[in-house]
């Protein structure tokens, strides 16, 4: 089942979106919003197809590729880890190519998710991790309902020193009362 929003449809990540995701990350920029998470140096398509494979195999993950409705060209990727339906919660992530940000694309689509989450799924909690230097991304998540939760002190080395994360959580009754 695809995730829909007005512009953009989420769906399953495929082998063929290797290369896409290899130029997604391989982008400086967007690799250095990531902050913490361990992508480091330019990877290869055959690699990204090879973790495509893997992580498919995962029962607690699911990646989607966040394309355009109009012409399914896609534009990022939407990953959720450590799914836990006991506790009904799980860790959001979202990339974006460059040339997508700043438009209210990022937002639109993790509303979506939380919709899609909360709504249909009955999920309880979700939560990320984000630079605090990461001014953009906080501000889409914090639209989103999103709430400081706590700092990771230090958690990743970028631009000569140690930098600090945020942990940023919303709840299901949160998300209802935000009025989505």
């Amino acid at each position: 089942m695809n995730i829909e929003t007005k512009r953009f449809v989420l769906r399953a990540l495929e082998p063929e979106d290797a290369s896409f995701l290899a130029s997604l990350v391989n982008d400086p920029e967007v690799r250095d919003a990531l902050g913490a998470y361990d992508l480091v140096f330019p990877v290869s398509v055959d690699a990204e197809t090879k973790w495509i494979v893997e992580a498919s195999k995962k029962d607690d993950q699911a990646h989607l590729v966040i394309t355009k409705k109009s012409d399914s060209t896609p534009l990022g990727l939407l990953s959720l880890k450590d799914l836990n339906s006991r506790n009904a919660s799980g860790h959001l992530s979202i990339i974006l190519e460059r040339k997508s940000w700043d438009k209210g694309c990022g937002t639109e689509v993790v509303k979506g998710t939380l919709e899609f989450l909360f709504d249909k799924m009955n999920f309880h909690r979700l939560w990320l991790r984000v630079s605090e230097g990461n001014h953009r991304a906080i501000r889409c998540y914090e639209k989103c309902g999103f709430s400081r939760e706590g700092m990771l002190r230090e958690d990743h080395f970028a631009h000569g020193g140690w930098k600090n994360s945020f942990i940023m959580s919303v709840l299901s009754e949160e998300y209802r009362m935000s009025g989505k």
